[in-house]
């Protein structure tokens, strides 16, 4: 499985996509299904921590149907509360969202061997976002009830994006995310008998912020519905996450990714 900065990436891809977009409902009402598809690549650590980084492929997925439910790579969700301010223009969305989480397994890394895979999890909670003009910010609280990392973690952002030309978009993001001790011991605990098995010492993670990141992503109309989307970040794990054996000692809390995709929007 690939690391939560890799995944992130892939996820920012959207975003970047729509950053050139209007705030406005779309004017044709008749737009019952807006449809993005491709073939998108990415690059970042093989875990969350690790210095060694890969490659990996895999298909960009945007299904929205009449602006009210939203199907995002692997999250699932619903703006049940869609709000226009007629005097600002800014556009408040907010509803239940469920997001599929790959987990990890001891065999992505050697620094791994011993600790036992992290079982893949289903994150249900909610998401709100307000975005005025180019600035928006947004945060989103998942609870694991798939018996994966069994935590409750938050994410929270601040962007500013802009309409370069016509054609194309980008978009500037400041994030943090906070996680629960169940997450934090998932991903970067050491128990008595994990030390015991891997040769790393014990680490009991609690808790707190886990890391904080600035991404730059921009996307280019080509033709007409076709898309190039670019995207590059860096992340700065925080805390016990930073202090974990497998960052402090085999790894490094400095992060980075990138990804690209060439997609196709009907």
């Amino acid at each position: 499985m690939k690391a939560a900065a890799l995944a992130a990436a892939f996820a920012a891809i959207a975003s970047c996509a729509g950053a050139e977009e209007p705030l406005e409902e779309d004017a044709d009402q008749d737009e019952v299904w807006e449809v993005t598809l491709g073939p998108a690549v990415g690059w970042g650590p093989d875990y969350e921590g690790s210095d060694d980084y890969d490659l990996d492929l895999r298909p960009h997925v945007e299904i929205t149907y009449r602006d009210l439910i939203f199907l995002e790579g692997p999250s699932l969700g619903a703006n049940l509360i869609s709000i226009t301010d007629p005097g600002s223009g800014g556009r408040l969305l907010a509803g239940p969202v469920v997001r599929y989480g790959g987990g990890r397994d001891e065999n992505d890394n050697p620094a791994l061997s011993g600790l036992g895979d992290v079982d893949d999890s289903v994150e249900i909670g909610g998401f709100a976002g307000y975005r005025v003009g180019p600035w928006s910010i947004s945060a989103t609280i998942l609870q694991d009830v798939g018996g994966g990392h069994e935590g409750l973690r938050g994410e929270f952002g601040v962007g500013y994006g802009v309409e370069l030309t016509a054609d194309l978009g980008a978009r500037l993001e400041v994030s943090t995310s906070w996680a629960d001790g169940d997450y934090m011991s998932s991903y970067f605990g050491v128990t008595g008998p994990q030390s015991a098995a891997s040769g790393l010492p014990q680490h009991d993670a609690d808790g707190g912020f886990k890391d904080v990141g600035l991404s730059l992503g921009a996307s280019w109309e080509m033709f007409d519905g076709w898309f190039l989307s670019g995207q590059i970040g860096y992340a700065r794990l925080l805390g016990d996450a930073a202090d974990s054996p497998i960052v402090e000692d085999e790894g490094s809390a400095d992060q980075v990714f990138a990804a690209s995709s060439v997609t196709y929007r009907f």
